[in-house]
């Protein structure tokens, strides 16, 4: 009875560590689509949510900008009378003096400095929106770059898996003299290479695999699997487009280039503002004296502003405009570099759309049933260990290749999106 109960809880207890391997095993792998992706990104994306507090700071620069300055009171009261001998006299006969001033800023300084924040925060609202643009052609990139190499590496494990049988039989009958050593040789080095290339694309998974958990703030470890629905990027979208067309696109979606623009406007309404500067301002006072002046209880206005004669801002106007002329040869440079990305790109969807459309669609379900027959028949000693090897390296080769067609294919139309961008493909 006592071994019967025993056996129940080294039962219990082991059932209770497997479920709890499983559970485990479950939180580190995340089956995820792209959408499920962006939105995840979108949410918890470091940079992304640190570029949205420079759009808050931004705006209380325009808060700053549009207070008006404090007005300054001074208050002075006589620290001893000699004639009363009193200390901090307030009494009739005690001394004391009341000055007011408010600081009026001259040739609209203040509604200048207003336009100039405000032109700040829309730098750093587009700003932000590019981060999105680049941030979001990462995810996607990585996202297909992942699912098509982790297809790949299930080729790579099935035909290890596959020659490792191979090598265990070849193995056995050499030990009885029934093949040639050579054959083990061969066999053995093509299992090799298989083995050494699989741990090469493993290293890219990771490497791939730690970039998009960063993007989308998954912990260390996590396994992620992409899924794509099935004929992604499939249809070909890039031909419906003209370069002109997309070229338009890009000009009024580009935040980079929008962030072009509102610098050299930005440097207008600087240059504006410090001319505006060399503009004295003025200050305007009143000041009480209780008896320290030609006649009791005298009252007075105060107004001055500093003569121009000296410093009229001139060194900060000239950096202004120098600041001006060179941020429209950046606009400049700018559109000239969108244009030859949109081209670029444009150019290389229509590279791949024209490779991948000259393939027969059938083409690698064929393959894969072909390949499948000859392990069948290198199995039964149909066909020679020469010719299954060249059939296998052609099989791994073609399986790699249309792999990374397309990924190419669904790169460029990620890339047409990112020179535009614009989600103009939906691959």
């Amino acid at each position: 009875m006592i071994n019967r109960l025993a056996g129940l809880t080294w039962l219990v207890l082991f059932a209770t560590v497997f479920r709890t391997a499983a559970s485990a095993q479950e939180k580190d792998t995340l089956t995820i689509t792209l959408p499920q992706a962006e939105q995840q990104f979108l949410q918890k994306n470091i940079p992304l949510l640190t570029q949205r507090y420079s759009i808050d700071s931004a705006k209380a620069g325009v808060i700053t900008a549009r207070l008006y300055d404090n007005p300054q009171v001074t208050f002075e009261n006589g620290l001893y009378n000699h004639t009363t001998r009193k200390w901090f006299d307030f009494s009739y006969e005690g001394q004391n003096t009341l000055q007011a001033e408010q600081l009026f800023k001259m040739a609209g300084k203040r509604n200048k400095a207003v336009k100039l924040a405000q032109s700040g925060v829309k730098m750093s609202e587009y700003q932000f929106y590019d981060l999105l643009r680049t941030l979001r052609f990462s995810l996607h990139d990585n996202f297909y770059d992942l699912y098509y190499k982790q297809r790949s590496l299930e080729t790579f494990a099935s035909q290890i898996a596959f020659l490792q049988t191979v090598v265990s039989v070849f193995t056995a009958q050499q030990a009885r003299g029934n093949i040639a050593p050579k054959e083990l040789v061969r066999i053995k080095s093509m299992l090799y290479d298989l083995q050494h290339d699989h741990l090469s694309l493993q290293q890219d998974i990771l490497q791939r695999q730690s970039e998009l958990a960063l993007l989308i703030r998954v912990p260390p470890g996590t396994v992620i699997r992409p899924v794509l629905p099935e004929g992604a990027g499939e249809k070909p979208q890039a031909l419906t487009y003209s370069y002109q067309s997309l070229l338009d696109t890009a000009r009024e979606n580009r935040y980079d280039l929008k962030i072009a623009q509102e610098t050299v406007n930005y440097n207008h309404l600087n240059l504006r503002l410090q001319k505006s500067m060399a503009v004295p301002d003025l200050q305007v006072g009143f000041s009480y004296d209780k008896q320290g002046n030609f006649e009791r209880n005298y009252n007075g206005l105060n107004i001055s502003m500093p003569l121009p004669f000296f410093n009229r801002n001139q060194g900060n106007i000239k950096t202004a405009r120098v600041a001006l002329e060179s941020s429209k040869l950046q606009l400049e440079g700018q559109e000239d570099e969108l244009a030859h990305e949109v081209m670029n790109s444009y150019q290389l969807a229509l590279q791949t759309e024209k490779l991948i459309s000259e393939f027969d669609p059938g083409f690698e379900n064929e393959y894969t049933i072909m390949m499948n027959e000859v392990e069948k028949n290198f199995r039964l000693h149909n066909i020679g260990l020469l010719e299954f090897i060249d059939l296998y390296d052609a099989y791994r080769n073609n399986v790699l290749k249309m792999n990374a067609l397309k990924y190419d294919r669904l790169h460029a139309l990620e890339s047409l999106n990112f020179s535009t961008g614009t989600p103009v493909f939906h691959p």
